[in-house]
């Protein structure tokens, strides 16, 4: 395979990774609609009683809270625990700024092909 042939099937693979992972599934029964991401993750359910289910699940959110701080608050208090923390918490924000500034050179390339071709072929699978 040449290289200019491994350049393009990347890119290929690059466009289809881009445009799987910004799909999303809708789907509706008995006037239940819900919709999930690329993950399959609930990204919403719309029904009559929206505002009500939306309001009961905030309040279980929000009871659960202090029980989870009071289950963690032992080993919170533990100064081994907390180095640990402090050490996770800031490398995975370094990962997640990564993450970010790989997916924003992405979009950028994503686009710059965009306007070279004038559109976004689909892979040609």
């Amino acid at each position: 395979m040449k290289h200019n042939d491994s350049d393009a099937l990347s890119s290929k693979v690059q466009r289809a990774q881009y445009a799987i992972e910004h799909i999303q599934g809708v789907g509706v029964v008995n006037g239940v609609r819900v919709i999930v991401d690329a993950g399959d993750r609930l990204v919403s359910v719309t029904v009559d009683e929206e505002a009500s289910i939306m309001a009961a699940y905030r309040a279980a959110v929000e009871d659960k809270r202090p029980k989870v701080d009071e289950a963690l608050r032992e080993l919170r208090a533990d100064s081994t625990f907390e180095a640990i923390s402090t050490y996770t918490n800031a490398n995975s924000a370094r990962v997640e700024a990564e993450r970010v500034e790989k997916q924003r050179k992405l979009d950028e390339e994503l686009d710059d092909d965009y306007y070279e071709r004038g559109s976004i072929k689909a892979p040609d699978w």
